[in-house]
């Protein structure tokens, strides 16, 4: 009758005699079988039991609030589904999904070269493990810390690489590596630049020193998977490197279309989660739990990239989806980002003309489409998409609305040249307002149909302007809410801005803007900014999340531009309210809103900022990464050493805020080889 939740949360503390399981008298045992009542897998954490069944397909709002035992059987229900598994045992189905779906998103991934032509893999393979040299630094674990180590490492082989201290400390490095090295983190093995001879997953008990060794005594212990040996294409940077960073891109290159990972056969039924970049994931956390990020560096660090790719595994994160496979592969990323950064609900709303002496709008609730022909304003009709709303309006003799219509052809040249585009109806409107009611609407004074006498075929409705004129509409006819769409808010997952010294309150929470008013005078009228627009669609969405990426935060008076909402952007603060001083409304952040910013610290340093902001955001330095650029060469000099080199001096001379990033020499992703291109980017932009 053990609870194994209880045995799980002991840690097996006791077993001879058993007196902390709290079951009675002492039971003394030679051997402890544990029998899990009703068939349970030995998976003990519940997100780790929430992992799986999102792996196989499980919606997470549905798990989230069931607790361990349910979701243990539920998810062995799900395997007991899946043909390939049948008949393993509990025990077996806990250490396979461990295996190849394991809960810990964040492994590291590295590539070791099991010595120089990989001549001890074969010992590597067959042992278990994976070798290193430098054996006169001596045992890792004998250092207290990496800085010991590195005065070690230094004393011994400055000779061997003729005193250049870059060289040295980036040797100490990977040598350093296998200390960090945690169990499930990933070891890829190479020969060369473009050889895969294995991937490995690292075990317990991680690094070990073998003085049984002769050589190559620095070891840690790997399952290898051989299956996914393979050539790719040639890595530059392995040339130079033995221990080495291997991108997520780079792992989902090796490792897609292989039958088996980690030497377990995959069922079809299972997809294998990849990787996501660790520091990448420590990021996501610390938005979790703070709600508003800042990175700050010097320039050409990869702030915004950062930023980017930030907002976007964190919205897919919160989807149960895999944000690494998206992040490995540009196009799915630029495809994924462009979906989350465009409003689906945000249908512009167009004004169209029907001139009763060639159609009636009567004539297209009949054919059921209607094809216009290109007329006045030329430049609205480029902007036309598909699902669009039409406002159908009818010229003389009847000078009024008569219907509402959808787009349903963009805008596109036939073959004789001319230019047409095509709607279809949706309703027909009952008493529709005349031109001389809409005349007299100051809110549409300056709108373009009104401006134009209706003298015209498509005209263009600002959002204000629209809501304005259906407004009318539902006021006289009701029935017409069924018609139409979602409201057209604007506001996507992700929505990016970048400040400026002119940005202001005014364009972030609210204000009175200037509109051309009739006979092009000039009014006033308020609008909302950015940022509440933000917080009201979440808050009318509560379970998605919206992230206001902001470039360049720190080049407007962040002060000015927050005011009042900078105190409710703390976490323990959302849902509170305020008025707001111009519309009077109370306002509040919703908790499901999180902010990011880049900053450069070359243009501002970090130290200037309030306090009171300071607080209120996490802050996470990108400084340059010359790991990026390691093995590239412009000629015969390494671009690292030379980048390291650079930001020693200029650290020295003037602070290490003004450092030169690594992407001034990349192209593409990749670092530049062309020594003329090099010289243009050193003299023009460096």
């Amino acid at each position: 009758d053990a609870n194994p939740m209880r045995i799980r949360e002991r840690e097996w503390e006791a077993i001879d005699p058993l007196p902390a399981l709290e079951y009675g008298p002492a039971l003394r045992v030679k051997s402890l079988h544990v029998y899990f009542p009703g068939e349970i897998l030995p998976i003990y954490s519940r997100d780790a039991l929430r992992h799986f069944l999102r792996a196989l397909g499980d919606d997470d709002s549905e798990t989230r609030t069931l607790d361990r035992v349910v979701l243990n059987r539920r998810l062995l229900t799900r395997l007991r589904a899946i043909p390939e598994l049948k008949g393993w045992t509990t025990n077996e189905l806990g250490f396979f999904l461990y295996d190849v779906l394991n809960p810990r998103e964040v492994r590291r991934v590295v590539k070791i070269a099991p010595g120089e032509n990989a001549k001890f893999w074969d010992e590597c393979l067959q042992g278990g493990f994976i070798c290193l040299g430098w054996d006169h630094v001596g045992d890792l674990n004998e250092f207290e810390n990496k800085s010991a180590f590195k005065a070690q490492f230094e004393k011994q082989y400055s000779s061997e690489y003729n005193n250049h201290r870059p060289k040295i400390s980036a040797k100490a490095n990977e040598l350093w590596t296998l200390m960090e090295l945690e169990p499930a983190d990933i070891i890829v093995a190479n020969q060369g630049t473009s050889k895969v001879l294995a991937i490995g997953e690292v075990m317990e008990p991680g690094y070990e020193w073998r003085g049984d060794r002769t050589e190559f005594r620095h070891t840690v212990r790997v399952k290898w998977d051989a299956s996914v040996a393979q050539t790719i294409e040639p890595q530059p940077g392995w040339a130079t490197v033995t221990v080495g960073k291997v991108s997520p891109a780079l792992h989902e290159t090796i490792i897609r279309g292989k039958p088996t990972v980690l030497g377990a056969h995959v069922p079809a039924s299972l997809a294998v989660a990849q990787l996501l970049d660790p520091e990448l994931a420590g990021l996501m956390d610390t938005l979790d739990r703070k709600g508003q990020l800042i990175l700050y560096g010097p320039p050409g660090t990869g702030k915004t990239f950062t930023a980017r790719r930030l907002s976007v595994a964190f919205q897919l994160r919160h989807e149960g989806k895999d944000a690494a496979s998206v992040l490995s592969d540009s196009a799915k990323f630029n495809a994924v980002e462009g979906a989350l950064s465009r409003a689906t609900s945000a249908r512009r709303v167009w004004w169209v003309v029907a001139n009763p002496a060639e159609w009636k709008w009567e004539t297209l609730f009949k054919k059921g489409q209607q094809n216009y022909r290109e007329g006045r304003l030329k430049r609205n009709y480029p902007l036309l998409q598909t699902g669009d709303l039409a406002i159908g309006y009818s010229s003389t003799p009847d000078k009024r609305i008569m219907a509402l219509a959808t787009v349903s052809q963009p805008a596109r040249r036939g073959a004789d040249g001319d230019l047409t585009f095509e709607i279809q109806p949706l309703a027909r409107a009952s008493n529709g307002p005349t031109y001389e009611e809409l005349l007299k609407e100051s809110a549409l004074a300056s709108s373009e149909p009104m401006r134009f006498n209706n003298q015209g075929t498509l005209f263009a409705l600002t959002a204000a302007e629209a809501e304005h004129v259906l407004s009318m509409m539902l006021e006289r006819d009701p029935a017409l809410e069924s018609h139409l769409p979602d409201e057209a808010s604007g506001v996507a997952p992700i929505v990016r801005l970048t400040f400026h010294p002119s940005y202001a309150y005014e364009d972030f929470i609210e204000g009175f803007r200037p509109y051309q008013g009739r006979d092009d005078t000039l009014a006033l009228r308020l609008e909302d900014g950015v940022f509440k627009r933000v917080c009201n669609e979440a808050r009318a969405n509560p379970d998605r999340r919206y992230v206001l990426l902001i470039d360049e935060i720190n080049r407007a008076n962040i002060g000015k531009v927050f005011g009042e909402v900078i105190t409710l952007i703390e976490r323990d603060k959302r849902n509170l309210l305020v008025t707001l001083p111009q519309s009077k409304q109370s306002f509040s952040i919703p908790p499901n809103v999180y902010i990011i910013g880049t900053m450069n610290t070359a243009d501002r340093s970090i130290k200037l900022l309030d306090s009171a902001l300071r607080r209120r955001f996490a802050f996470a330095e990108v400084m340059p990464d010359s790991d990026t650029l390691r093995g590239a060469k412009v000629g015969m000099m390494a671009l690292d050493e030379f980048l390291d080199e650079l930001n020693c001096r200029i650290t020295k001379e003037a602070g290490r805020e003004k450092q030169v990033g690594h992407s001034f020499l990349l192209e593409d992703g990749k670092p530049i080889s062309d020594p003329t291109e090099f010289a243009r980017r050193f003299r023009q932009e460096i």
